[in-house]
C-alpha cells in the first residue's frame, strides 16, 4: 500500500486538527484543575476557621463548666448556712413562744 503525497497530506491535516482539538481540551483541564485547586484551598481555609472556632467554644465551654462548680459549691455552703440560722431561730422562736404562753398562764390565772 503506498501513499500518495496528497492523501498523506491530507493525513497530516486531519492530525493536526485533531492535536488543535487535544491542546484546547488540555488548556481546558488545566483551567479546570488550577479551579478546583483554588476551590480545595478555600474550603481548607473555611475547615480552619470552623475548627478554631469549635476549639474556642470547647475552651468556653470547659470554662462555664468550672464556673458552674464552684457555684454549684457556693449555693450548697449558702444553703447550709441558711439551714443552720433557721435552726438557731427555730429554738429561739420556740423558747419566745413559750414565755408567751407563760405570760398567757399566768395573766389568766390573776384575773
Amino acid at each position: 500500500m503506498t501513499m500518495n503525497l496528497e492523501e498523506l497530506a491530507q493525513r497530516v491535516a486531519v492530525l493536526e486538527a485533531e492535536i488543535s482539538v487535544l491542546r484546547q481540551e488540555a488548556a481546558a483541564a488545566r483551567a479546570l484543575a488550577a479551579g478546583a485547586d483554588r476551590d480545595v484551598a478555600d474550603y481548607r481555609a473555611e475547615l480552619r476557621g470552623h475548627t478554631r472556632a469549635l476549639g474556642a467554644l470547647r475552651e468556653t465551654q470547659l470554662e462555664h463548666g468550672q464556673a458552674i462548680t464552684v457555684l454549684g459549691d457556693r449555693i450548697d455552703q449558702l444553703t447550709a448556712t441558711v439551714g443552720h440560722i433557721r435552726d438557731q431561730h427555730g429554738v429561739r422562736l420556740g423558747d419566745i413562744v413559750g414565755l408567751l404562753n407563760q405570760l398567757i398562764d399566768r395573766d389568766s390565772k390573776q384575773q
